[in-house]
């Protein structure tokens, strides 16, 4: 993955020290279509900071030191507002526990006055192994609570989403589906060697989210499809 995610790194830093896009809105409505909103999922509170269901806060809290931002609380949500390329990006991470995250991801896309197809949700993933990705314009919540949580709330499943996986605990190489022990692996926190691949997985999510901001979802998931 690393030798991947350095290629793909070059590439993003291009576009970004490339020519400016035009500012947030100047397009019509038949532009690509790019994320104004991107929420990072996790649970409040220090002692779920580092654990494996928070890599989706990860992404936002990265995005937000990457352009001098830092995240302060509004409302239900820690937030932030960057420029990449050129256009203004909203970060967001719910203050709610996971399974909560619904209502406060749809209040910030009322007062952002956004389309839901403008969001962007990034989030872990028991069923893909540690450190890979999978991006979607679109779906269900394949048995996220959070993700559960946001579909009700915003009334569609036309956003698209980033999962980073955190694969599951295993017995004897056969995977585990008792939910207490499921649980108890979520919401603890990754050995040295599995934190640095899910490290490197959030900046790749991060790179992937600001060439979708510079190009259209559609152009970067092409480009990170192709890796």
């Amino acid at each position: 993955m690393r030798q991947r995610f350095t290629s793909f790194r070059g590439r993003v830093l291009r576009l970004r020290t490339g020519a400016e896009a035009p500012p947030e809105g100047s397009e019509g409505s038949e532009g690509p279509r790019r994320p104004v909103l991107v929420v990072g999922l996790g649970n409040p509170g220090a002692e779920y900071g580092n654990t494996r269901h928070n890599v989706g806060a990860w992404c936002v809290q990265l995005l937000a030191r990457r352009h001098g931002a830092r995240l302060g609380r509004h409302g239900k949500l820690d937030g932030a507002t960057i420029e990449v390329g050129g256009r203004s990006l909203h970060l967001a991470r719910p203050r709610a526990m996971m399974n909560e995250s619904g209502p406060p991801v749809a209040s910030e896309l009322r007062r952002l006055r956004l389309r839901t197809e403008q969001l962007l949700v990034v989030y872990d993933e028991i069923d893909l192994p540690v450190g890979q990705l999978r991006i979607r314009p679109h779906g269900g919540d394949g048995g996220h609570r959070g993700m559960r949580s946001i579909l009700g709330a915003v009334g569609g499943n036309g956003f698209a989403r980033i999962r980073i996986g955190i694969d599951r605990p295993y017995d004897d190489g056969r995977p585990v589906r008792d939910p207490d022990r499921i649980a108890d692996w979520v919401l603890s926190e990754p050995g040295p060697d599995e934190r640095r691949q899910l490290d490197e997985a959030v900046a790749l999510a991060a790179e992937t989210i600001e060439a979708a901001v510079i190009e259209g979802l559609d152009t970067a998931m092409n480009t990170f499809n192709r890796r």
